[in-house]
C-alpha cells in the first residue's frame, strides 16, 4: 500500500509539472497570445497551423535555439520571455508545446 502511494505521489507531480495550460498562464504567456486573435503575439491557432508536424522546432525555438516561424518581425517582444521558458524541463518543454499545437 505505501509503494501505491508513493507511486502515485510521483505521478500526480509528473501530471501537474506536465500541464501544458497551466504552464502557459503562470509564465505569462497569455499576456501576448490568445487562442484565435493576434494580440501583441500571434494566436495560438495560427503558432499551431504553422508548427504542425515540426513539435521538435518548436521546442527548440521555445528553448532560443530556432528562429521563429511566425510573425518574425515581432521576435524582439517575445526575447525576454523566452529568457523564462527556455530553461523548463524537457517534460515541461513538450506539455507547453502540446499546448499550443492543440489549437489547430
Amino acid at each position: 500500500m505505501r509503494k501505491l502511494v508513493v507511486v502515485l505521489a510521483l505521478i500526480g507531480g509528473s501530471v501537474f509539472a506536465a500541464d501544458g495550460a497551466a504552464i502557459f498562464k503562470a509564465k505569462g504567456c497569455a499576456s501576448c497570445h490568445q487562442p484565435n486573435a493576434d494580440t501583441v503575439g500571434p494566436a495560438l491557432k495560427k503558432m499551431a497551423q504553422a508548427y504542425s508536424g515540426k513539435k521538435d522546432q518548436l521546442i527548440k525555438f521555445l528553448k532560443g535555439q530556432a528562429d521563429p516561424i511566425v510573425d518574425p518581425a515581432k521576435f524582439a517582444i517575445m526575447k525576454p520571455q523566452l529568457t523564462l521558458i527556455k530553461n523548463l524541463s524537457d517534460e515541461e518543454l513538450s506539455a507547453l508545446a502540446d499546448y499550443i499545437l492543440s489549437f489547430k
